[in-house]
């Protein structure tokens, strides 16, 4: 009889990790192509967050939110991943899947640029800017980042400068 529940439970437990990771796979995938280089493959990193993700997913308690629990994981992840690899180049390379529509070029080389300039930030402040570009209020970031409310706002205020003298530079 315990034999049978404990499967259950496993199994539960596994549908439950496999429909989580269904909803939130866009926020992973966010997070570890700010991330990625040539030296920190997409793939690597995906599979890295997921693998912690399923290693912690017994204690989450729920104390906050699911996707501030998975952005925390993904960006400590890849921070970890990026220090492990001091001789990490942050050059970034996008390439369009499908073919661009003319219109949209424009607004595709504004991507390009702005993911290129995010890949010259520090660890931390990529994964700020990324957090404040997905609309995350500065109480989320402060809670996804261990930082203080006043340090995320101050912080985001330097990054911003940064990346404006960045555009004018390259």
């Amino acid at each position: 009889m315990r034999l049978i529940i404990a499967m259950q439970t496993n199994q539960d437990k596994n549908d439950q990790f496999l429909e989580m990771l269904d909803k939130y796979k866009s926020v992973i995938a966010k997070v570890c192509c700010i991330y990625a280089s040539p030296s920190a493959d997409f793939d690597d990193l995906y599979q890295e967050t997921v693998i912690n993700l399923w290693n912690g997913f017994d204690k989450f308690r729920g104390d906050a939110k699911i996707s501030t629990w998975i952005y925390r994981a993904a960006i400590n992840t890849c921070i970890t991943w990026t220090r492990r690899n001091k001789k990490h180049n942050n050059a970034v390379t996008l390439e369009a899947d499908m073919p661009i529509i003319e219109e949209e070029s424009s607004k595709m080389a504004d991507y390009k640029q702005l993911q290129f300039l995010i890949s010259k930030l520090n660890p931390i402040e990529k994964a700020i800017i990324s957090l404040w570009l997905d609309e995350k209020s500065y109480e989320e970031i402060a809670v996804i980042t261990g930082l203080s409310h006043n340090n995320v706002a101050v912080k985001l205020h330097r990054i911003k400068e940064k990346m404006s003298k960045m555009s004018e530079t390259y």
